[in-house]
């Protein structure tokens, strides 16, 4: 029998899955629209490193880290009849 407190974990974890998710949905199609892909790129990149070096050096749980690094990697998804493209074209 699932307890109260492991229920309300459950649906927190639900929740913020089911919120990344549409996050990373509505970026990548803003991505996929965006004028100038590659400049787009370009600051993506930059800032996900400043984010990252930023989560790596503060006193935060693990689990933050992971978190940014699965909702990046939701974000940077892309299903073949996409044409989203978070690199500059080289």
């Amino acid at each position: 029998m699932t307890t109260p407190q492991e229920a309300t974990g459950a649906a927190s974890a639900a929740n913020s899955l089911g919120t990344e998710m549409a996050l990373a949905a509505a970026l990548r199609a803003l991505i996929k629209t965006h004028p100038h892909p590659d400049l787009l790129a370009q600051e993506l990149a930059q800032q996900r490193q400043f984010s990252q070096a930023h989560l790596e050096a503060s006193l935060i749980p693990d689990k933050a880290l992971t978190s940014f690094e699965l909702t990046w990697a939701l974000i940077v998804h892309q299903h073949p009849a996409q044409d989203v493209r978070l690199v500059p074209a080289s």
